[in-house]
């Protein structure tokens, strides 16, 4: 029961973080850097489909998909149609999450070619193989309502469903790793400031905990394909304890990638002006004190002629005077 207990919280946590940091990632690419771009476009359609993950499992949950007894105003059949959407939901959402973060990789290694054929080739094969899961997935009933109990007709073999799932927790943990690494080939041999290496770790960190999630999830999934039977309470929360996994890791790799567009925030911060507003005080204190030993502000026409370059030079101060005489004579 505890990942039924789990996965609303969970669920709630990172919808409210994604859309934050998704909404300040277009703020800043709109607003600000007027460089609105392709990864942009992909983490806010990330961003959707998490939503719309989540949305599904909210419907299963709350119509008892997991529970110990089924309440009268529940209904199992629901709770298990949107359930099976909601899996084929996330097969998607997987492969968009992930060549989202390729995206915001690609933009940010614009001068480093072999990382950027990296990038692309890996997204080609995310690409293919989100296609060909989605499909497993999607018919793995004929038709699709016999997975929830209405219908009849044939469904996949159990290890065919089983290794799909392997496969897609196998091609999750390599990007993940991939994309998590791939920052510090880029950044080695870059001279950054304190400020920057410090919200760089951060962002590497918690890129390093979304890979550590998929690992986490990998021993529940094989959990699942031990199981006795493929319904029943125990499947169930087995099937939601994997879910549990899922919905941090895609949290989070939409949240890590969108905080990588957020760096002119930081001079909105008490610790991200790099020091700027010291050196403009020191700059005006100078300033000051340069004027003061320039004299009073004095009109011209106050002055006379004759003392007229005493008020140019402070007294005190070395001097030169020059005078001049002029005689006329009548030729």
């Amino acid at each position: 029961m505890w990942a039924r207990d789990s996965l609303p919280p969970a669920m709630i946590t990172f919808l409210v973080l994604d859309i934050i940091a998704v909404g300040l990632r277009v703020f800043v690419r709109t607003r600000m850097s007027k460089s609105f771009g392709y990864d942009d476009w992909a983490m806010c359609f990330a961003l959707v489909g998490y939503v719309t993950l989540c949305a599904l499992t909210f419907v299963s949950v709350n119509n008892g998909y997991g529970a110990d007894e089924m309440r009268p105003e529940w209904d199992p059949i629901t709770a298990v149609k949107f359930f099976v959407a909601s899996t084929l939901a996330y097969v998607v959402l997987v492969g968009i999450a992930k060549i989202s973060v390729a995206l915001v990789l690609y933009r940010i290694a614009v001068t480093n070619k072999p990382i950027r054929a990296l990038l692309i080739a890996s997204m080609v094969i995310l690409m293919i193989w989100t296609t060909i899961t989605t499909l497993i997935v999607a018919f793995q009933c004929t038709p699709l309502s016999l997975a929830w109990g209405e219908g009849t007709g044939t469904c996949l073999p159990a290890y065919v469903l089983a290794n799909t799932g392997y496969s897609i927790s196998t091609m999750d943990i390599a990007s993940s790793f991939l994309y998590a690494g791939l920052p510090v080939l880029l950044l080695k041999g870059v001279q950054l400031s304190p400020r920057m290496k410090a919200s760089i770790i951060v962002l590497l960190g918690l890129g390093i905990v979304s890979s550590i999630a998929t690992v986490i999830r990998l021993k529940y999934l094989i959990d699942v394909a031990n199981l006795t039977s493929a319904t029943g309470v125990e499947a169930a929360n087995a099937y939601l304890t994997t879910f549990v996994y899922s919905i941090t890791e895609l949290g989070l790799t939409i949240f890590t990638a969108s905080l990588a567009a957020l760096r002119p925030l930081l001079k909105f911060l008490p610790f991200g002006n790099n020091g700027k507003s010291g050196q403009s005080y020191g700059s005006s204190k100078k300033k000051s004190e340069l004027n003061s030993n320039m004299g009073p502000p004095v009109k011209l026409d106050d002055l006379e002629s004759s003392a007229s370059q005493e008020h140019i030079v402070p007294e005190g101060h070395i001097q030169k005077q020059t005078q001049y005489r002029v005689e006329y004579s009548q030729v």
